[in-house]
């Protein structure tokens, strides 16, 4: 046996051990140190956010999984989060990998006071997902006339359809969504 070799494969497995404890310790942080800023987002940690904002980190940073920051504060309806970000200039119409937005992800969940925030800082109201949903399908599936009535009066288109064919309108009757239908049907949409 060459004991060369077997010195060689003791130093690969010594330098892969020793490697792989320093990573473990920063499996929260990527290579452009983008997680913290998302995970505070996330959290609603407001003095952390703004202290990276002031400290010069950009508001669209995403998270690991490639998930921006906005669309975590808009998920867990930090509206203090959300506003300090879209005073920091972010992309409000930042996507994850299915193509949802921080606005869709507000509109679904009925977060009426982020959607106002995230129209004021001039998100698409009529962006579509992978799965053609918009914030106005969202939103009338749900029932959520208010976020409804938002998305109409910042420009909504009410004929845009999902890859089921369906338009918010239709949506709304499916699901018995009557508030949202009568809103609708005021705005000029059509069954």
């Amino acid at each position: 046996m060459n004991p060369f070799r077997c010195l060689s494969v003791a130093a690969v497995a010594l330098a892969c051990l020793s490697a792989a404890a320093p990573a473990k310790a920063q499996m929260s942080i990527d290579i452009y140190n983008r997680a913290p800023f998302a995970e505070a987002a996330a959290k609603g940690d407001v003095a952390k956010v703004r202290g990276f904002i002031a400290a010069g980190q950009s508001p669209n940073a995403v998270d690991l999984e490639g998930r921006p920051a906005i669309m975590l504060a808009a998920l867990y309806n930090h509206v203090e989060i959300v506003e300090a970000m879209v005073e920091a200039k972010v992309r409000p119409d930042a996507r994850d990998k299915l193509g949802n937005t921080a606005l869709m992800v507000a509109a679904e969940r009925g977060f009426d006071r982020v959607v106002d925030l995230l129209l004021a800082g001039k998100a698409n109201p009529s962006q579509d997902n992978k799965q053609g949903n918009t914030p106005l399908i969202l939103a009338a599936q749900r029932g959520h006339h208010r976020v409804v009535e938002s998305l109409i009066k910042a420009g909504a288109k009410l004929d845009q359809t999902d890859l089921t064919g369906r338009t918010a309108l239709e949506w709304a009757e499916t699901n018995n969504r009557r508030a949202v239908v009568d809103i609708l049907k005021r705005a000029g949409a059509k069954s």
